[in-house]
């Protein structure tokens, strides 16, 4: 009998992973690439959780073009952040099937997020919806190409609606990179491509309906009709960066008031149009001051500095002996203030914003002090440089001010941090794959900032490496931003951006976290939408990319992971009923031998 009992509750035991686990299923919309053109296809995907470690494993079938094992990793990681859930005592296993080969990559990491939640939840999904595009930080949907390829797709597949990412639904798909576009990203992108799809003509010929969103929230509640979280405006700025901030402003913005008043009698008219566009930037500066907008403030002041100190340079007729004191006095004062920096203890988010702030412009300061003694070996002495290396040296003692701050806090250890720069890495590197699938044009400066990140992390500098990996994403997903979107359309994609990041921060300061640098760029993004809308779209990606750092550095959530809170209690269910049952055959198996005795008799 005993023995029976024990085969029955190893039975039982065998049979519990198979008990917690669940799976979950969505159509997946895809493009497959052949001789006459991008095809559209449908794709499964499937999602089986069960008690583990945390890891995430991808299977393809048949491999796809571009690798989807980042961008799946990333969407889970959205998913969890999303419900604000400990994902890491569970295995996550997604598997991705199609007819043929298909472009994978970022394209299906709103998909796979919105399965995640579902999963998470216990939330069915309507099957009859499709979805396309990126996911990003802050849980943005992204623009991906091929979006006629799979609109047509979805209608053969039986489907009754689309979500597209927003922009792409407004008139004739097409990408305008201009002139301005361009100059904010630094690309060498020259050509306007457009693919003959009109979306609107495409909904009214399939008769399906095509509908833009933003974020992940609209994209489940479409799935499910139920809203997950309320969006949240009105943040709470930090007492703390208020003041700092303020600071900061009303240093740099005095040291444009003093400068000025230096260079106002010494200009001339040779030097008007520099005097000129220091004073502009200055005045600049104090408006957005009074307005209570001291990162902007700052920046423009910033800017009118180096202007001045420009020109009381020039003016100064420095001899050979004076410049070079100059390059070696600064150069000193840059590798004293570095050391000072380095031995910094970072505990919250704002102190390793404010760090990576910090390093970046004592490294730019020093590239420019080496500039200058490039062009003074040369008997061509470049004073700007000289300027402009010794205002971002005051630029980085004023940042220094927002270390030691308190929230909530981290181990920033040099394990984690390193973690974090070659998730962000392998991140930017997906995203570059799949972009120059549809547009092979290279984005040389892009490359370059992905380069140095690399030799941060290869140097052991992976703060830096985190912030340059971060704003090289940011970078890409500008460009994917206006993938699909008309010139005139660009600001309203600006608009939703921005809303999207002062909600992410509203989240995050809500959790005891103030991203110092993602808010800086959400409000210097604000003042340059207006007449800038292609910088101020750069910027709210740099915003969304770093205000929720804190995705890379795990902290244990506060709420249980509620699917398998059910499921743990089926479980105990079932191993309460296989014990049972396990006695219950044992007693018939011992009556049965009992009775077999007691007739051999």
């Amino acid at each position: 009998m005993k023995k029976i009992i024990v085969l029955v509750l190893v039975l039982t035991l065998f049979l519990l992973p198979n008990a917690a686990a669940k799976q979950g299923h969505m159509r997946l919309l895809a493009v497959t690439e052949t001789s006459n053109g991008d095809v559209g296809g449908i794709a499964d995907l499937y999602l089986e959780i069960k008690p583990g470690t945390g890891r995430v494993y991808l299977e393809t079938f048949p491999l796809t073009k571009v690798d989807t094992q980042i961008s799946t990793r990333f969407a889970k990681e959205i998913a969890c952040d999303f419900l604000d859930q400990d994902c890491d005592k569970y295995d996550f296993f997604y598997t991705i099937t199609a007819d043929s080969s298909i472009i994978g990559g970022p394209s299906a990491g709103s998909a796979i997020a919105v399965l995640t939640v579902s999963m998470i939840k216990g939330v069915p999904l309507d099957e009859n919806v499709a979805i396309t595009g990126t996911i990003n930080s802050g849980g943005v949907i992204g623009p991906v190409g091929g979006i006629g390829a799979k609109i047509e797709a979805a209608k053969m597949a039986g489907m009754e609606k689309v979500l597209i990412p927003i922009g792409e639904h407004s008139g004739e798909l097409k990408i305008e990179l201009n002139e301005s576009t361009n100059q904010t990203m630094n690309q060498s992108i020259n050509e306007t491509i457009n693919e003959t799809v009109n979306l609107s003509e495409a909904e009214e010929e399939f008769k399906i309906e095509i509908k833009e969103i933003a974020t992940l929230d609209e994209a489940l509640f479409e799935f499910t009709g139920k809203i997950f979280r309320e969006r949240k405006t009105n943040i709470t700025i930090s007492q703390n960066y208020a003041d700092t901030m303020k600071k900061l402003a009303i240093q740099l913005c005095s040291r444009s008031t003093n400068l000025r008043n230096k260079i106002l009698n010494l200009s001339d008219n040779a030097t008007k149009g520099i005097l000129d566009n220091a004073l502009n930037l200055s005045t600049r500066g104090k408006e957005y001051f009074e307005s209570s907008k001291f990162y902007s403030s700052a920046s423009f002041c910033f800017g009118s500095n180096v202007e001045f100190s420009y020109l009381i340079l020039a003016k100064m007729n420095l001899t050979d002996t004076e410049i070079i004191e100059k390059i070696y006095g600064l150069r000193s004062e840059i590798e004293s203030f570095d050391a000072e920096i380095d031995n910094k203890e970072l505990k919250t988010v704002t102190d390793l914003e404010s760090y990576m702030t910090v390093k970046e412009r004592l490294i730019e300061a020093n590239e420019f002090v080496d500039l200058v003694q490039e062009s003074f070996d040369n008997n061509d002495t470049n004073l700007r440089n000289l300027a402009y290396a010794m205002e971002r040296l005051n630029s980085a003692k004023s940042w220094a001010e927002f270390l030691d701050n308190e929230g909530k806090e981290f181990d920033f250890n040099n394990k984690t941090v390193e973690n974090a720069c070659r998730a962000k890495l392998s991140e930017v590197e997906e995203r570059l794959q799949y972009v120059e699938i549809y547009l092979p044009q290279s984005l040389e400066n892009t490359r370059k900032e992905l380069e140095y990140a690399y030799n941060d992390r290869d140097e052991g500098n992976f703060e830096l490496c985190l912030s340059k990996a971060s704003k090289a994403k940011a970078n890409v997903d500008t460009v994917l931003s206006v993938f699909g979107v008309k010139n005139e359309d660009v600001k309203r994609v600006v608009d939703k951006k921005l809303e999207i990041v002062e909600s992410t921060l509203v989240e995050e300061t809500e959790k005891g976290i103030f991203p110092i640098v993602g808010y800086s760029y959400f409000e210097y993004a604000n003042s340059l939408k207006e007449n800038d809308p292609f910088s101020a779209l750069l910027y709210s990606e740099y915003a969304l990319e770093l205000s929720n750092l804190d995705i890379y550095f795990k902290t244990q959530k506060a709420e249980k992971f509620i699917l398998f809170d059910n499921v743990d209690k089926k479980l105990l269910i079932v191993l309460v009923v296989g014990i049972l049952l396990g006695f219950v055959i044992g007693k018939l198996s011992g009556f049965k031998v009992k009775n077999k005795k007691i007739k051999a008799k």
